[in-house]
């Protein structure tokens, strides 16, 4: 894991504070962050998360509510470096995922290098037994851990339903009583297909785990190290096999069920990560930190760049 970006840190919001206010549609905003909640049945809330800093900036959390949290990312990155007495954890939530997470009483730091959106289905543990009472069991030991951050790719029809809410949500939004606003009824449903779905991810990818025996996830462990030990260039597929004793079907294969992501775009997303770091820690020229990463090319690597983050590493520079 490479180490965390040092960015401003604003202070600590309280989770509680931020989603506190009447029992009907609210939002709460600041000057960079904006939350749209609506509550859909007692205990259970759908939110819109948006934030569009100027810079990079990070935000102190307290997770004082302890609601399990069903999020798919919409747009954007961000990291969660959760800090307490138990352990020190880091999650990257990019967008195309899907998070199911469980953090009562946690502190933590969010960051975010540009735009941000995902919307949730957050619901009291309570409620949550009631709805689903026939839980994963894998998944509902980990949600009993009380440190509880699963993350999943989300399929076509998680993101196209998720993008649904998101687009009523704002409908309401900007009128309320209008004929365009959604019934509440609809957006509960909506609601709970999203959440139907993120659990079948999750249970799909218990399934896939269990393809793979306790060698092969080592070996496939070996494998990300050998691809990840130089970022500068990649090992062949056929080499990272002749060094693990894995076919190339089934590095290519466990890769896609155990990183959620292929062998060269695990490297790529890696490269790009290490690249950032580097720019936002010093005084590396744009030029030295594409060449030092194995790019010939700074217009292939402005792309790339710009793919994962949004913006080009010129421009993201000048922010620090």
């Amino acid at each position: 894991m490479h180490n965390s970006i040092n960015l401003p840190v604003a202070p600590e919001i309280s989770v509680r504070n931020l989603l506190a206010g009447p029992p009907e549609p609210q939002i709460t905003t600041a000057a960079e962050y904006d939350l749209l909640r609506y509550p859909l049945h007692e205990g259970i809330d759908i939110l819109l998360w948006r934030v569009n800093f100027s810079r990079p900036l990070s935000m102190r959390l307290h997770d004082d509510l302890g609601r399990i949290d069903f999020s798919c990312v919409l747009k954007g990155t961000s990291r969660y470096l959760l800090s307490d007495a138990r352990a020190e954890s880091e999650y990257l939530l990019r967008q195309g995922s899907n998070c199911i997470s469980h953090l009562p009483d946690c502190h933590g730091i969010s960051s975010y290098m540009d735009k941000f959106e995902s919307v949730s289905i957050s619901f009291q543990p309570d409620v949550l037994a009631n709805w689903v009472p026939e839980m994963d069991r894998a998944l509902r030991r980990q949600i009993d851990t009380q440190r509880c951050c699963q993350r999943r790719a989300c399929n076509a029809e998680m993101q196209a339903t998720a993008h649904m809410l998101a687009e009523a949500l704002n409908r309401m939004r900007s009128s309320p009583a209008g004929d365009n606003a959604r019934a509440p009824l609809w957006l509960l449903g909506q609601s709970m297909v999203l959440l139907s779905l993120i659990l079948d991810a999750h249970r799909e990818k218990e399934r896939n785990d269990c393809r793979l025996s306790h060698c092969d996830r080592q070996k496939l462990m070996r494998a990300k190290d050998l691809l990840l030990a130089d970022l500068a260039q990649a090992p062949t597929i056929a080499e990272l096999a002749r060094e693990t004793g894995l076919s190339l079907l089934k590095i290519k294969r466990g890769f896609r069920l155990l990183f959620n992501n292929s062998v060269y775009g695990l490297f790529q997303a890696e490269r790009m990560q290490e690249a950032k770091r580097r720019l936002s820690a010093g005084d590396i020229p744009v030029m030295i930190v594409a060449a030092d990463l194995g790019y010939t090319n700074a217009s292939h690597f402005t792309a790339a760049f710009q793919k994962q983050f949004g913006v080009n590493p010129s421009a993201f520079k000048r922010r620090f």
